[in-house]
């Protein structure tokens, strides 16, 4: 039981329907719809360090308001924006492309450990972890950068291998700001195991419950022991690396992930990005999941309701804001 519901129970109420935060504002976790997982609608990722990003507007729109669009009509509602402060977030630009679109955008805050630190800002190299989430939840009550948008989930990145220091200290600071907003926490794991393991050591530490924390890139694994133990934990399992070469092996790990009876904690989507480094990278598309890989689960004998839960129900559950302890 999470926290809320455990304290509402215990005063006899009754549980308010779960909330998810998007550029526009909260909206109904039941009203998300079709969500993409985990994607990018633009970023500066591989570029030096900008917060906010800086693009070329009428650019920048003309590309991805059309492709968004199309995405819309294949049936998509919600696209959870995973770039990361310091590489392209722009959360006006969301809520612009939101407004045009009609699409549920969510995006994010937090700080993304990944790339050997090249992306975490020179004051969280210093700061305690009680001071980073301090930053982060002045975002997540305030809004970011006088925008007035706030973050609808945590985004961090860790290296592979071991937990670095920074690492520890940025998983650390999501338990502390998770634990005062309830807000989901998604961390850009990949192949590393090793670290998925260790980022819910960390979590338990601080109480927070392996049903708080999203494994991005979950797709990356080698071996299996680590996929089972994090899902049997609780965690979300997220295949977000999708296009028409991963898609026998996404399909392998869905049914995997299906034998195991832990369907209901899989998130899918592409990392795709359709204004890649200012645009001056080609586009990574995400429109395979309607395309072909949905056709290829219904070939496969995945069921409508076992489609829904993929696709509908777990990002519902996965993104709406709850503290969940021990």
């Amino acid at each position: 039981m999470d926290r809320r519901s455990f304290l509402i129970a215990a005063a006899g109420g009754l549980a308010p329907a779960p909330q998810v935060i998007t550029v526009r504002g909260p909206v109904a976790a039941s009203a998300l719809g079709f969500t993409l997982a985990h994607e990018h609608l633009f970023s500066n990722f591989g570029e030096p360090p900008q917060e906010p990003g800086r693009y070329e507007e009428p650019a920048l729109l003309a590309a991805v308001v059309p492709y968004a669009r199309s995405v819309r009509d294949l049936g998509c509602s919600t696209i959870v924006d995973g770039t990361a402060a310091f590489f392209g977030r722009q959360p006006r630009l969301l809520r612009r492309i939101s407004e045009l679109t009609g699409l549920n955008i969510l995006t994010n805050t937090g700080y993304y450990g990944a790339a050997n630190d090249q992306y975490v800002p020179a004051h969280a190299l210093q700061e305690s972890a009680d001071q980073i989430s301090a930053r982060w939840l002045a975002e997540f009550r305030d809004g970011i950068a006088g925008t007035g948008i706030r973050p609808g989930f945590l985004k961090i990145g860790v290296d592979p291998g071991p937990l670095s220091p920074t690492d520890r200290k940025l998983i650390s600071a999501a338990a502390l700001t998770h634990l005062q907003s309830g807000l989901p926490i998604a961390v850009h794991t990949g192949e590393s195991s090793e670290s998925a393991l260790e980022q819910l050591s960390v979590l338990k530490s601080h109480g927070v419950a392996p049903k708080a924390w999203i494994w991005i890139h979950a797709n990356k694994v080698t071996g299996l022991s680590s996929l089972k133990a994090a899902a049997d934990a609780g965690a979300w399992i997220s295949l977000d690396g999708l296009d028409p070469d991963t898609m026998p092996r996404h399909l392998e790990l869905a049914r995997q992930l299906k034998e195991w009876g832990r369907l209901r904690q899989v998130l899918l989507s592409h990392d795709g990005n359709s204004f890649r480094a200012g645009g001056r990278r080609p586009m990574r598309p995400y429109s395979t999941l309607f395309t072909h890989f949905l056709p290829l689960l219904r070939q496969a004998g995945f069921s409508k309701e076992e489609i829904r839960w993929l696709t509908v129900d777990n990002p519902a559950s996965a993104y709406s804001i709850s503290v969940s302890i021990f």
